[in-house]
């Protein structure tokens, strides 16, 4: 690492894949909401909150990631913990009304995977939404659901190791001035 390399921004949130996915998890559930729960209805509410804290915890915990691996960490473990909530209305949702939930055995479970594994962009769920009935429309939310977890837990283990390698923003601070001061000792003309 170079002395000046610390507290230096991460990629922006809007270019994380996970995000993306997160955003078209809100979207998705909006829609649904809209469509399928009353307004009246506290579980509508509660998706919606747990839909967006999925999404927000993400946009906060990267924004803070140059001066704080443990916020970064934090942030996206409650991002995780609001998507698993929202998983589970999901789920309630269609175990109280019979919606069959597509296993590895569901000959479209394999194709849903693909698909959601190679998109990324909330237009192109959105755009499905008139096309596909009560199963589809859940089974696809599951599934990006598990998938966007996946990607969350992946990047908390990634920051983990980043921390161990690199240690925190006072650790990196304080070799940073170490470095510069051994520096400046080495180039400066002995007396």
């Amino acid at each position: 690492m170079k002395p000046n390399d610390f507290a230096r921004s991460k990629t922006s949130y809007r270019n994380l894949y996970v995000f993306q996915k997160a955003e078209a998890i809100y979207d998705l559930t909006y829609h649904f909401l809209q469509s399928h729960i009353a307004k009246s209805d506290r579980t509508y509410d509660q998706m919606l909150q747990a839909a967006r804290s999925g999404k927000q915890n993400i946009v906060e915990g990267r924004s803070d990631a140059a001066s704080s691996a443990e916020m970064e960490i934090k942030l996206f473990c409650v991002a995780r913990g609001s998507l698993h909530e929202l998983l589970n209305d999901y789920e309630d949702y269609m175990r109280t009304r019979q919606i069959t939930l597509w296993k590895e055995n569901h000959p479209r479970y394999s194709s849903l995977l693909t698909t959601c594994r190679t998109h990324n962009d909330t237009a192109y769920y959105t755009s499905l939404i008139p096309k596909i009935n009560d199963e589809e429309y859940c089974n696809l939310m599951l599934t990006l659901i598990y998938q966007t977890i996946s990607m969350l837990d992946k990047m908390i283990d990634k920051i983990k190791e980043d921390f161990l390698k690199n240690g925190g923003i006072k650790e990196q601070m304080y070799c940073a001035r170490v470095e510069r001061r051994n520096q400046a000792n080495f180039n400066s003309p002995e007396v």
